[in-house]
């Protein structure tokens, strides 16, 4: 089910005399179903069937939300050219979550032939596989890679129906043109026979371990060998990939994760390459947030923007 966007959601601190120095002033809203607008697209998808399915922690159903109210008060520093603007909301309709896929999919595609650049908000990590079939579908010729900051590959098996936990292995086994590199990957929380999946589907990741104690150069070099090989990026940022410490409301918390230092630079050098598309921010879970992480996922939102 699909919900076009709300301007009720986008209000918050405003200076007397202000009317353009925060997000909400300049948030145009938008119906997908009537007209795809140009600039940068925020389509959430509600929904934590996917985190339950995995038997994960759910409320991230109210994720998009929490995004949206924590972006709302950004400071404005680029012109009027820029334009942002709220499409609403995929909605999962019951357990119908492979239904809900297919239409952010969909969506997904149209913003990406219109010339605009999506940036999907979570609810759990099943919000990437509607967000990469709708890349693939819209570049049906190109290799498309997916950038995946993660302690998980997301590669289970899904004998009772696809979750949170197993939309990269859908994407592999459905496209030949999807390439995948997992950033932040633990190996206490993956099992062996992921990585030999890995290694049978050819597929490059870059541990936790790596990412903590290998120099910036020689991290970017991989992910640079990775970017060579595909013609377009689409990233997906999952937030427990993060400490606890700064990432309390995700579905799977995390005490031994990384730091926003971590990523930040290698996600600035990913978009100087140009051929980033597509962004989504996964696992976003009120339920057990004191605003810290939505703080972080409209934080790396604003880096994308910039």
């Amino acid at each position: 089910m699909y919900k076009p966007g709300n301007k009720t959601i986008w209000k918050g601190r405003q200076d007397p005399g202000s009317t353009r120095d925060v997000w909400h002033q300049v948030m145009n809203v938008g119906d997908l179903n009537t007209q795809i607008p140009q600039g940068f697209c925020f389509l959430g998808l509600c929904s934590d069937v996917g985190v339950k399915r995995n038997q994960g922690r759910t409320g991230a159903v109210e994720g998009p939300e929490a995004i949206r109210k924590a972006m709302a008060n950004l400071a404005v520093h680029f012109d009027d050219k820029v334009d942002l603007t709220d499409v609403g909301d995929v909605i999962v309709s019951g357990d119908q979550l492979e239904n809900a896929q297919k239409e952010l999919a969909r969506y997904v595609e149209g913003i990406l032939r219109n010339g605009s650049f999506p940036i999907i908000l979570g609810g759990g990590h099943e919000i990437s596989f509607g967000h990469g079939m709708g890349v693939l579908n819209a570049h049906p010729e190109r290799k498309i890679g997916m950038i995946n900051f993660d302690p998980h590959f997301d590669l289970r098996t899904y004998p009772q129906g696809p979750h949170s936990g197993s939309w990269a292995r859908q994407l592999l086994e459905t496209r030949e043109n999807f390439q995948y590199m997992p950033i932040g990957i633990n190996k206490a929380v993956n099992i062996a026979p992921m990585f030999d999946l890995m290694r049978d589907k050819n597929q490059s990741y870059i541990t936790m371990e790596e990412l903590l104690e290998e120099p910036k150069d020689d991290l970017l070099a991989k992910i640079s060998y990775f970017m060579d090989k595909v013609d377009h990026i689409a990233i997906t940022l999952d937030l427990d990939v993060f400490s606890s410490g700064v990432a309390p409301g995700v579905s799977a918390v995390n005490p031994y994760g990384i730091l926003p230092h971590h990523i930040k630079p290698l996600m600035s050098e990913i978009l100087k390459s140009e051929k980033v598309v597509s962004f989504d921010v996964a696992e976003m879970n009120p339920k057990y947030d004191d605003g810290r992480t939505a703080k972080l996922a409209a934080s790396f939102i604003y880096d994308i923007i910039s």
